[in-house]
């Protein structure tokens, strides 16, 4: 049930039949060619997408597969009406300012490798002033700063991850200061001028206000296995992550767009080496040397050929986005929903054919059985903070013994600390798990509350029969 704190979503991607052939057509004339992405038949993914949005109770989703010239497929599903409507992109929006900064560095405005206090006041952001001297744009740009995972603006300060990668929104939130700062705009006049409008991304915005003016979509909370629908924690500049971060909004048909910039070396807003140096300027994510951070993107080497990407998760709503570069192939696909522990996964499973892979086989039951299983384990858990309440008045018959003191302690003083601390022992603060996970939140809460508290009504019974003795 905890293990939700260091998993970061990756996959997706597509074509079709007549593309299909149209390659094995190439391949009998020019036999040197090779293509490492396989085309898949879209009618087929199709009625398959349809069938597991339903079965895995997916409000809505919208997919796109572009080449560099033309849109390949794409479909809305679910609730969702068109291509053209928005959802909030979570982390891929870190790609986008890394696109803004890089477009400043072509300007001459920025440099990769000069201290951030040369660009903002860091003592606006940072703990200690002193640490804008020793982080630079690049570092920022590739989470090497050493800022910590969830550190927020104001309190964020260099630890002892300075130079290795460490995934913080707060690098990104700081870019977009830096963007503000040099380019004398704001962040989403900026990116809605130099990268939205150029690349007619028509319903895609940097604010919340434009978002739902643009139609966004609604997007839904799982509690309980209940996706219910409510509107996202949208950030301000004391939120864990910012619009920099996490908050672009975008839909299908614009996303195609974007993706189809980079695969058009650059499309004029930026050049091809700018481009090269997001991708390959990198730094590990992991001991195997599988996944490299970038800058804004995120190089996978667990396909046929390497393989960018980058995810995105904010409260209510999911995505992914791929490009396969020597394929020529661009992916997006946006959901209105995150389901943590049970419907991200299905979702990255349901995508396996989009990316040229074998998709997991999968029962139409898996969501109900799995959140079955989880609710519970929820209900378990409730049960022993209830089960003291229950037998209370057989519990005030009991001799309170030294042994019977100590059962209390544990059950009542040490228990609801464990599970207040769960979190905390997989590597994730409480509050992330309350934007994240809420009806998890809500167990773990509500039952170290009604645990506490029986302790409370205890020690009162039992300090009181000590004093009547008296």
């Amino acid at each position: 049930i905890f293990v939700y704190g260091g998993v970061l979503l990756k996959h997706t991607i597509g074509c079709s039949a007549i593309w299909t052939v149209m390659i094995l057509f190439i391949l009998v004339l020019v036999p040197c060619t090779a293509f490492a992405y396989n085309m898949p038949d879209f009618d087929t993914i199709n009625e398959q997408l349809e069938a597991d949005v339903k079965a895995f109770h997916i409000p809505g989703m919208a997919v796109i597969v572009v080449n560099k010239d033309e849109v390949l497929f794409a479909e809305a599903y679910g609730n969702c009406e068109s291509i053209d409507t928005p959802f909030i992109i979570g982390s891929m929006s870190k790609s986008f300012t890394a696109l803004a900064i890089m477009q400043l560095v072509e300007q001459g405005k920025i440099d990769l490798d000069t201290p951030i206090s040369d660009y903002i006041d860091v003592s606006l952001y940072l703990k200690n002033a002193l640490d804008g001297n020793r982080i630079t744009v690049r570092q920022l740009l590739n989470h090497t700063s050493g800022l910590g995972t969830y550190q927020r603006f104001g309190s964020a300060k260099i630890t002892d991850s300075y130079g290795k990668y460490e995934y913080a929104n707060v690098n990104y939130g700081l870019l977009g200061k830096i963007i503000e700062s040099v380019s004398g705009k704001s962040y989403s006049d900026y990116v809605e001028q130099y990268i939205f409008s150029p690349l007619d991304m028509e319903h895609s915005s940097a604010t919340f206000d434009n978002s739902k003016a643009d139609g966004l979509i609604a997007g839904y909370r799982n509690y309980f296995g209940i996706p219910i629908a409510g509107e996202p924690d949208y950030p301000d500049d004391r939120s864990w992550s910012t619009v920099p971060a996490g908050y672009i909004s975008s839909c299908a048909s614009d996303m195609g767009n974007y993706l189809q910039m980079y695969l058009n070396n650059g499309s004029g807003i930026i050049s091809q080496d700018s481009l090269d140096t997001m991708f390959y300027d990198n730094v590990p994510q992991d001991e195997n040397n599988l996944y490299f951070y970038g800058m804004g993107w995120v190089l996978s080497n667990d396909f046929d050929e390497p393989v960018f990407n980058h995810s995105g998760l904010v409260e209510n709503y999911t995505s992914n986005m791929f490009i396969f570069p020597e394929s020529g192939i661009g992916i997006a696909v946006l959901v209105n929903m995150n389901d943590y522990l049970v419907g991200n996964n299905l979702i990255n499973n349901i995508i396996m054919h989009l990316l040229g892979k074998e998709m997991t086989e999968a029962s139409g039951n898996l969501y109900i059985n799995y959140h079955t299983l989880l609710n519970l384990c929820y209900l378990l858990v409730i049960l022993v903070a209830v089960f003291p309440i229950l037998f209370i008045r057989r519990w005030r018959k009991k001799n309170h013994t030294k042994k019977q003191i100590v059962i209390d302690i544990f059950t009542h003083v040490i228990l609801p600390i464990i599970l207040l601390l769960l979190p905390y022992l997989v590597g994730v603060p409480l509050w992330v798990v309350w934007y994240f996970v809420k009806d998890l939140f809500f167990v773990l809460v509500v039952s170290a509350f009604l645990l506490l508290s029986t302790g409370i009504y205890k020690a009162f019974v039992v300090l009181g029969s000590k004093s009547t003795e008296d």
